[in-house]
């Protein structure tokens, strides 16, 4: 199965210049906790509620004025609609991480991918009856 298949579309961004404050109301509202970065439709960070705390607040910046691209991380982990969710299951694994952003070609956000999205595809696939993959405990194996 590829990973357009199970991830969630349509994702929320936020431009780099939203203050701290307007990040955390937004990530508040949707019950996140990471929003994308994006910039002229391309992904360029990725804001957590931990950076907002560790690298804004702890360090005094002023949440009502200081942009998000001071606290974002640059380093985003992606994937593409079209990779296969066992591979991505696998990179996800060596990674440890719970979720990758999925983009195209052109690094614009198409949607989120989070480990539970894999898992209920999983499970799904097994209550219906389906065929398991190959590597079936790739998924339930992740260590989380």
């Amino acid at each position: 199965m590829r990973i357009r298949d199970v991830m969630t579309p349509d994702a929320l961004s936020a431009p780099p210049e939203t203050t701290l404050m307007a990040a955390a109301e937004m990530m508040r509202l949707l019950n996140v906790d990471v929003l994308p970065v994006v910039e002229e439709e391309r992904v360029v960070g990725i804001l957590s509620d931990r950076a907002i705390v560790v690298r804004g607040l702890a360090l005094g910046h002023d949440p009502r004025t200081v942009p998000i691209c001071q606290v974002m991380s640059l380093d985003v982990e992606t994937c593409s609609p079209e990779e296969d969710e066992e591979d991505v299951a696998r990179r996800m694994r060596q990674l440890q991480v719970h979720r990758l952003l999925v983009v195209d070609d052109q690094r614009r956000l198409l949607g989120t991918l989070h480990l539970d999205d894999l898992v209920m595809e999983r499970v799904d696939s097994h209550q219906e009856g389906r065929a398991p993959a190959e590597d079936d405990g790739a998924l339930m194996t992740l260590g989380y």
